[in-house]
């Protein structure tokens, strides 16, 4: 089938069957756990992610004035800047699979694009197209780099491309933003949000050529999902009948999504695993005021 027309088919069928699923409830009981701190807030850190070796976090930082990419250890300790650009750095950082390359969001040229880090020699080369915004982007399991832009028509778009720049596609053609993709362990799907043009975001599923795709939530608003490492579970920033976001893991067809722990009264957001599945961290708070937090599960899903 035509992909616009498999999309179109898409949101022309209500989704009962999903709706009729759901057990959607900001009263699911909390996933047991220890919550600790791992920066102060103040200094805008944000979006952190694991370094493959699961003993690193990276993540953006304004420590230095601009946003910069930083490293810190597992237990909080050690922050260190580890590149340096003319501009601002920004977004999740995505490891390759062996650790020795980054793709990261950055507006050094003067327009905000993806690129490709290679951390022995802090070469960074732009892989997007240079005439669109790109932002948020994500490396799979098979050396391809998914990300947003404002390339392809609608607001946002769902893009993929290999590390050297070659074979971009576009992946998405909803109406209104898709965006915040996260690869699936085996790198065969793309989780992503989307609000097909209205106000709320829900998580969708994708193959990764854009062939087929599915929305999985539904009863509130979900965005920024991220794959547990085994694949059966979805760490994601949702917004279900409360006045802030918080972070809930959900089963990786949309269901039975229930709370972590995490600081109560402030939006908590950009949740990632950690490469053992055993912890997921997280941003509480805005940006400018944020802070970094890791919930170490108790028990593995």
């Amino acid at each position: 089938m035509d992909r616009r027309h498999f999309l179109t088919s898409v949101m022309a069928v209500p989704l009962l069957t999903l709706a009729s699923r759901m057990s959607v409830s900001a009263a699911a009981p909390e996933i047991g756990g220890t919550l600790r701190r791992l920066s102060e807030a103040g200094r805008g850190d944000n979006r952190a992610t694991f370094m493959p070796d699961g003993s690193t976090l990276l993540f953006a930082s304004k420590r230095s004035g601009r946003s910069q990419i930083w490293a810190i250890d597992r237990d909080g300790n050690q922050p260190r800047q580890i590149h340096q650009s003319t501009g601002n750095d920004y977004g999740r950082v995505a490891p390759s699979a062996d650790g020795s390359r980054l793709c990261l969001s950055s507006d050094r040229s003067g327009q905000n694009l993806i690129y490709v880090l290679d951390l022995a020699s802090g070469r960074a080369t732009p892989v997007s197209d240079p005439a669109y915004w790109s932002f948020g982007p994500t490396w799979s399991s098979r050396d391809l780099i998914a990300f947003f832009s404002r390339k392809g028509g609608n607001v946002l778009n769902v893009w993929t491309v290999r590390a050297d720049g070659s074979e971009p596609r576009q992946v998405t053609d909803l109406a209104g933003e898709s965006r915040q993709p996260w690869w699936s362990p085996d790198g065969a799907t793309l989780a992503f949000s989307a609000n097909v043009g209205t106000g709320t975001f829900d998580v969708w599923l994708a193959e990764a050529d854009g062939s087929e795709m599915w929305r999985i939530t539904d009863g509130g608003s979900f965005e920024q999902p991220f794959w547990s490492p085994n694949g059966k579970q979805i760490a994601v920033s949702a917004n279900i009948g409360e006045p802030h976001r918080r972070i809930y893991v959900m089963n990786a067809d949309g269901s039975d999504p229930a709370p972590i722990g995490q600081p109560a009264n402030v939006d908590n957001v950009h949740p990632a695993w950690s490469p053992d599945g055993r912890s997921i961290v997280f941003t509480s708070g805005t940006e400018a005021n944020g802070a970094l937090y890791i919930f170490d599960l108790n028990d593995l899903p």
